[in-house]
């Protein structure tokens, strides 16, 4: 019989009889059956008569979070709870049931007693049938490197001087198969041309190595004699790469001078530039319209060649109207008649060229503003441009590309992503070449985000001059505190990283950064010099990088945020695998209506057989997790599911401990599901915003809840103090509402603007 006094005031039970005497009711195990009390004091006392008491281990959630996030710590978590069943490393046999999470977070900055939730709880059905063979390579003839046969430069036209300088200094011994039928054509000045090609292919070359050709002929023309070529980019970054091209080339005959003019530079020494005397003129089409109308310095009447590049992005940001402006100030200012005696060499009429790799809509409107009667020189065939018809179909990527799909589920991203980068790099440690990774986001607060996240306890990088070079040279620090010495340092969008590697280093690149920072990131990430020997570097990145920029030695491409349209996708792919180079490129997708891109988007350009393969997940994780003893090859301690849990773990309570990052992340998730609502209303079956999971996307961004408010000013910090309460909202109302200021914004990623 139980005997119980309560108390009126703090409702304590005091005096529990456990002995079996009058009043008892055995159950039917054979035990006393307890009555009276609450029901969780009954529950705790009948566990407690059959003898199943529980101990429970009382854990710190703040101690574990002054470590790293290193997976060993997983080991002492399974000791811990060696009961715990677990994931077999040579099977894919899985917990029949995982308990959720139990942490006590008053100490990192949570609620007492809030519930986790496992990144193994519920697996969700993926349809996609994934191919075991990761360890077979693919395979391919490269369909855009040069010319195997006799083909060379001389042959092409190229004059004596040019073909010396490119075959013995740049080491170009025989041209790609775009350029050998877009040099002659563009020699013979007979037509207009649309020059379609895959990315990679060497369309840069094969549209600035006529011109050059043509001017060095005339031996009278000097920077002085005025403008004879006007390039337009859509992006700063496309244009400084052009210019750098042209500059290179320049080197072989000093008389002919390029010179570039974006938006983010000033204008001022612009203008010195152009009235000192440019010959070939790189620009973006909104600093170029304002320098035609404020720069009288800036002579149009000989422009012989007028070049289009990337002419589909150039519409896509909407350049139609500035270039309808520019072309016909240009045929308004036109007095080639006049100089036709005086220079033979050169074209008796202009010369224009649009350059894409998709033959869409879009850039057919834009061909018919610019191109006269134009013809179409593609990598497979040369057809005419009227007979062009805008399917996928059009689109292709270099054979030897190897394209492999991950359908991750929404929790498992970020340890999958950590996974694949981890992997990535561990090859690599002692190489001493260097290995380039791009990983594409949808937008610029996820490039921060993400690029906070890795270069966690990392070395930031400053240029300071050397006392006794006197050269500017990479320097690293720690924190803030020592910027006191440097205050005139800009900090630098790179910084290494100890949670991938010791030789690893991270950079970011995206349209908010300024176009200072923008051009030091690029540059390093191209050219290295950080010193230590950094074998591999990864550059976190929104499409700004995607468009057109010949970045040497990209082994692969991560899509870690699906593209907006397969244009995007072909564009973003399209940074490996060029010039002949091998190449692999990773898209993650969610389970799903997702799944469907493969076969509606992707099969159609990935028409090489077996050059896409879908991948396993749980292979990437369990090579990265999964620690390896160096005698026998087997695991040892926790398994790799453990070990990823913690690593998820240690990230959420690094966010608890940080304010300033937990805002950071939760202004990521709150852009990324934005974006995710811009997708095209023609993919909206693929991309629905509103079958997002938005608990289980939020652990993406290393979040245990998603954030309460999807509005344009963030997450409200105040609720629940005293503030003011605001009206609540729908979050995917909210977030479809903001769909078109994010779509507005997307346009200032490439910072178009004067």
């Amino acid at each position: 019989m139980i005997k119980y006094d309560k108390m009126e005031e703090d409702n304590l039970l005091l005096n529990f009889d456990t002995s079996s005497a009058v009043g008892s009711e055995p159950s039917k195990g054979g035990s006393s059956k307890v009555t009276g009390g609450r029901w969780k004091q009954r529950r705790r006392l009948q566990r407690s008569l059959e003898g199943k008491t529980r101990t429970r281990s009382k854990s710190n959630s703040a101690e574990h979070s002054k470590g790293s996030f290193d997976i060993s710590s997983g080991e002492q978590e399974h000791k811990a709870n060696p009961k715990r069943k677990s994931v077999s490393d040579e099977g894919n046999e899985r917990t029949e049931k995982r308990p959720r999470i139990r942490e006590k977070l008053g100490e990192a900055g949570g609620k007492d007693g809030s519930y986790i939730s496992s990144l193994f709880t519920s697996k969700e059905s993926i349809s996609l049938k994934s191919q075991d063979d990761d360890t077979e390579k693919y395979n391919a003839s490269p369909s855009n490197a040069p010319l195997a046969d006799k083909s060379t430069f001389e042959g092409l036209g190229i004059v004596d001087r040019l073909n010396t300088h490119l075959t013995e200094r740049l080491n170009f011994k025989s041209p790609t198969k775009i350029q050998q039928e877009v040099i002659p054509m563009m020699c013979n000045a007979a037509n207009d041309i649309f020059v379609k090609a895959q990315t990679g292919s060497g369309k840069t070359l094969s549209f600035l190595l006529p011109i050059f050709n043509q001017l060095v002929q005339e031996e009278s023309i000097e920077r002085t004699s005025g403008l004879f070529a006007i390039i337009l980019a859509p992006t700063r970054e496309l244009s400084n790469q052009i210019y750098e091209v042209a500059e290179t080339i320049s080197r072989a005959n000093k008389r002919i001078v390029p010179g570039v003019v974006i938006g983010g530079e000033k204008k001022k020494s612009e203008k010195a530039r152009i009235r000192k005397g440019i010959n070939i003129l790189i620009a973006t089409p909104g600093r170029l319209a304002d320098h035609l109308e404020n720069t009288t310095s800036l002579d149009i009447s000989q422009i012989r060649w007028l070049v289009l590049d990337e002419g589909d992005k150039l519409m896509e940001l909407g350049f139609q109207e500035t270039i309808t402006q520019i072309t016909s100030k240009i045929n308004a200012n036109s007095r080639i008649n006049r100089t036709q005696n005086q220079w033979k060499n050169l074209p008796n009429r202009r010369i224009n060229v649009l350059c894409s790799a998709t033959v869409q809509k879009n850039v057919q409107q834009l061909g018919e503003i610019v191109l006269d009667n134009p013809q179409l020189i593609s990598s497979d065939q040369t057809v005419d441009f009227d007979n062009t018809s805008s399917t996928d179909e059009q689109m292709s990527i270099p054979d030897q590309l190897a394209q492999k799909v991950l359908v991750v589920p929404p929790k498992l991203r970020l340890v999958t992503l950590n996974g694949l980068l981890k992997n990535t790099v561990s090859g690599k440690q002692d190489s001493d070449s260097i290995n380039r990774t791009i990983v594409f986001l949808s937008c610029s607060d996820s490039v921060e985000f993400h690029y906070s996240l890795f270069s966690k306890n990392g070395q930031r990088f400053r240029k300071t001059k050397n006392p006794e070079t006197g050269k500017l040279e990479y320097t690293k620090y720690f924190d803030d505190s020592d910027n006191d010495t440097q205050t005139d340092q800009e900090e630098m969008g790179f910084s290494t990283s100890p949670l991938l590697g010791k030789k690893t280093t991270v950079f970011k690149l995206h349209g908010s950064l300024t176009q200072k920072n923008r051009t030091t990131t690029l540059q390093a990430f191209v050219k290295g010099g950080l010193g230590d020997g950094n074998s591999n570097y990864i550059l976190f990145c929104t499409d700004v990088a995607s468009r057109g920029l010949d970045l040497p030695h990209i082994s692969n491409v991560i899509e870690y945020d699906p593209p907006f349209t397969v244009e995007d996708h072909l564009h973003r792919i399209g940074r490996s695998a060029r010039v002949g180079n091998e190449g692999t490129a990773t898209l993650f997708l969610l389970p799903g209506n997702e799944e469907k891109y493969v076969d509606q988007k992707l099969k159609a350009i990935h028409r090489k057989e077996g050059s896409m393969n879908v991948q396993n997940y749980e292979s990437i994780l369990k090579k990265s997790y999964s620690i390896l003893s160096t005698s026998d090859g087997k695991a040892k301690g926790a398994a790799w599911d453990t070990n990823a849990t913690t690593w998820q773990l240690n990230v959420e309570r690094w966010l608890l401990e940080d304010t300033d990052k937990h805002d950071l992340a939760q202004k990521a998730f709150i852009s990324h599901v934005r974006a995710y609502a811009t997708h095209l209303a023609s993919e909206r079956e693929i991309f629905n915003v509103k079958a997002l999971h938005l608990g289980h996307l939020a652990k993406s961004f290393g979040l245990r809840e998603s954030p309460k408010q999807l509005g344009r000013s963030g997450i409200s910090h105040n609720a629940g103090n005293g503030a003011a309460k605001t009206k609540k909202m729908d979050p995917r109302k909210q977030m479809l509402k903001m769909a078109k200021l994010a779509a507005n914004a997307s346009s200032n990623e490439f910072n178009i603007s004067i």
